[in-house]
C-alpha cells in the first residue's frame, strides 16, 4: 500500500511539474491567440542586426549547427516559406538563423543550406540572451539527449515601423509542423 501511495504522489509530482513547465515556459499571451499555432502580438523591439533599409519583414529563429530534432525540420518548412513567396516579397523579408552555441561554428552555410538567402549569424553571448528575452526565447545548458541542447523552437515574425528603424515583434509561430500558409499570408498582409 506504501509503495502504491508512494507511486501516485511520484506520478503527480510529475505532472504538476510538466505543468509548471509548460505554464512559465511560454509568454501569457500564448493563452490568447493559438488556433494557428500563433501568438499576435505588437511589442517594440531592438534587433542588434544589421538590416537593410528595404527589408519591412524580418523572420528569426534560434537554434544551433547540428541540431536535428528540431532546427532540421523548422529551417526546412521556413524554406518552404521562402521558396512560396513572389521574387518581389522575397525582397522585403530577411530571416536570420541566431544560432545560440556558445562557439562561433559556420551558421551561415548551416542556414544557407535550407535557402540561399537565410542569413546565419553568431552573436556575442550577451546580445543572444538580451535578444531572446524579448523575443520571450529561452534555452537550457542541459543536454537532453544524443548531445541537443533545449531551447525554443518558434519562429518570430517582426516588422519595421516605416519609415523608421524601430521593430516590432508581430507573431510568434509556436507550433510544429509550422502552419506555412498561415505564415506567408501573414507576410503578405504585413507587404500590403
Amino acid at each position: 500500500m506504501q509503495q502504491k501511495r508512494q507511486r501516485w504522489l511520484g506520478i503527480g509530482i510529475i505532472v504538476l511539474a510538466i505543468g509548471l513547465v509548460f505554464g512559465l515556459g511560454f509568454p501569457l499571451p500564448m493563452v490568447g491567440e493559438h488556433k494557428q499555432g500563433k501568438i499576435a502580438l505588437n511589442e517594440h523591439v531592438t534587433l542588434p542586426l544589421k538590416i537593410e533599409p528595404h527589408t519591412r519583414v524580418v523572420l528569426l529563429y534560434f537554434g544551433y549547427v547540428g541540431c536535428r530534432t528540431i532546427c532540421v525540420p523548422s529551417l526546412s518548412e521556413i524554406a518552404q516559406v521562402f521558396n512560396t513567396l513572389s521574387s518581389d516579397e522575397k525582397k522585403s523579408v530577411v530571416f536570420y538563423f541566431v544560432d545560440i552555441s556558445k562557439e562561433k561554428v559556420d551558421s551561415e552555410s548551416f542556414a544557407y543550406y535550407f535557402h540561399k538567402s537565410f542569413q546565419g549569424v553568431h552573436l556575442s553571448r550577451d546580445e543572444t540572451l538580451a535578444l531572446m528575452r524579448q523575443l520571450h526565447a529561452y534555452q537550457s545548458d542541459a543536454l537532453v539527449s544524443d548531445g541537443d541542447v533545449y531551447h525554443t523552437g518558434h519562429l518570430y515574425l517582426i516588422t519595421r515601423e516605416s519609415p523608421s528603424d524601430l521593430f516590432v515583434l508581430k507573431s510568434i509561430y509556436f507550433t510544429r509542423p509550422f502552419d506555412t500558409q498561415n505564415i506567408i499570408t501573414d507576410i503578405q498582409k504585413e507587404l500590403l
